[in-house]
């Protein structure tokens, strides 16, 4: 009985191992982090998001539990923290498809294009907005 027992639990481990070597193996899709805005709960935010993901805006924030979070964004000039809303061309035959107007943001309240993504600071999930309103920017398609 020991005999056939050992065998069958040398096996066992032998597939264990090989699944594992082969999950480990296998490329995982590649992420990159996206630096957001929940507008309801003036949070600022990071989000992991998988290489090749299309994403409609605005997305489900886990501050407020509903889809209010857009990417973020800060005047140099002034400070102002928007949110901005990126144009999504129709396709390769859109007109506006390489307009620069569109797909760069800029600021609501003074008009400038020097803007940065806001930093987190190491350690912390999110940081708070301290400013009464966060507009949305969304690009006007003429």
């Amino acid at each position: 009985m020991k005999e056939k027992v050992l065998p069958v639990i040398l096996i066992l481990i032998i597939l264990g191992a090989i699944g594992f070597i082969v999950k480990r193996a296998v490329p995982q899709k590649p992420t990159y982090t996206m630096v957001l805005v929940d507008v309801q709960a003036k949070k600022i935010f990071k989000k992991p998001v998988k290489v090749g993901t299309t994403i409609n805006y605005p997305v489900e924030s886990p501050y407020s539990k509903s889809k209010t979070a857009y990417p973020v964004y800060k005047c140099m000039k002034c400070g102002e923290i928007f949110a901005f809303v990126p144009y999504v061309p129709k396709g390769p035959e859109d007109p506006n498809a390489m307009n620069p107007e569109l797909m760069m943001p800029k600021c609501p309240k003074c008009g400038a294009i020097e803007v940065v993504v806001p930093e987190i600071p190491e350690g912390k999930e999110y940081i708070d907005v301290q400013q009464p309103e966060i507009p949305i920017v969304k690009p006007s398609v003429k």
